[in-house]
């Protein structure tokens, strides 16, 4: 009798450590079924300016917005029209281009990518390469172009307007800045940000298409691209050039993050999470103990760090990615970005609509 108590006492105890341990993440918006609101779409990225002001962004241009930590979300509703595509004269309201919000007959570009410079100055990139520009901290959004920098490319090559899957966006400067997108797609802003110019290369039947998922610049001279098939380009003329490198991997990789100009992580498929310490040199992959696709990585310094993935599975690790503890949101979806103010507030959001908060002690 005495063992059955201690038993059950042990197993009373685990489990309540579970509960606290897991408590500290909380399903802050339900999933699309469960919530039934009819705002309803993937999500694909989160970005907080502080612990109460943050924007996620997903399919068909969805744009939600909160003001008190993610407990309350609002839709954002904003004109992804084309620059130009507005009213024709003695026309109806939008008559010169598609409704608000849409581009093309496929309804609104799903939206992947958040970028702020700083709180006001900040960029959401998407589908059919849909740039938007915001200077008001996010109050509004206007719409830029992405073009080729060949009118005339010939075979391979993509002119007129880019439409490629944009993925990754940086800031070098005031007027310098640049996209990384699917199709190999490379896009650079000397105007700060209002037209951007690059190449896209469309993939023929059979042939494989090389996806850029993400960049990171770590100096207006040295910077970095990630993609499929363990692509790794680097820079070191401010993008003028870019020359390949080998992770020692041939994982798609999804996620860059870098503290400083030695100090970076990336993320990709089958739980991989690779490490330098300087500046690129080597990389070096830190074990994670998990099987499934990382999307996204974030640090806030150099031990605090979250990864986040398919099945709705979250690392972290207080050690500069020595260890890495796993666990799992409910649900089965992928958990596709993360963003993290400081080591004891993180969000993270999944393409079945769910957004989370993690709040520590």
């Amino acid at each position: 009798m005495f063992r059955t108590i201690i038993a059950l006492f042990g197993v009373a105890f685990l489990f309540a450590f579970a509960t606290v341990a897991h408590a500290e993440w909380t399903v802050l918006r339900e999933d699309d079924i469960l919530r039934g609101d009819g705002i309803e779409g993937m999500l694909h990225d989160v970005y907080f300016m502080d612990n109460q002001n943050g924007l996620v962004v997903g399919d068909r241009g969805l744009i939600l917005v909160t003001t008190d930590g993610g407990t309350t979300w609002g839709r954002k509703e904003v004109d992804m029209r084309p620059p130009g595509a507005g009213q024709r004269p003695g026309g109806p309201p939008g008559g010169g281009g598609p409704p608000a919000g849409m581009f093309g007959g496929g309804g609104g570009s799903p939206l992947y990518h958040i970028y702020f410079v700083d709180e006001n100055l900040g960029y959401i990139i998407g589908g059919r390469g849909t740039i938007l520009k915001t200077e008001d901290g996010g109050k509004t959004w206007a719409r830029k172009m992405a073009r080729s920098a060949n009118p005339n490319p010939g075979r391979g090559g993509r002119g007129g307007g880019i439409r490629a899957n944009l993925m990754g966006i940086q800031m070098i400067s005031e007027t310098t800045g640049f996209i990384a997108g699917s199709e190999n797609t490379i896009l650079k802003t000397t105007d700060g940000g209002e037209t951007w110019v690059g190449s896209s290369e469309r993939a023929r039947v059979g042939e494989t298409r090389n996806n850029l998922e993400g960049l990171w610049f770590v100096s207006p001279t040295t910077g970095w691209v990630i993609g499929s098939f363990g692509t790794l380009m680097h820079t070191t003329d401010g993008g003028e050039t870019w020359e390949k490198r080998n992770p020692g991997f041939d994982n798609n990789l999804f996620g860059i993050h870098f503290l400083d100009e030695n100090t970076g992580w990336i993320c990709g498929q089958e739980g991989l999470i690779l490490h330098t310490a300087d500046g690129g040199a080597t990389w070096n992959q830190q074990k994670t103990e998990s099987y499934d696709d990382l999307h996204d990585i974030i640090f806030v310094d150099a031990m605090v760090g979250w990864a986040v993935g398919g099945f709705n599975s979250v690392l972290h690790t207080t050690d500069g990615g020595a260890t890495w503890t796993v666990s799992n949101i409910p649900g089965a979806a992928n958990l596709k970005g993360v963003h993290a103010t400081d080591q004891n507030h993180c969000w993270t959001i999944n393409d079945w609509g769910v957004i989370a908060g993690y709040k520590g002690e």
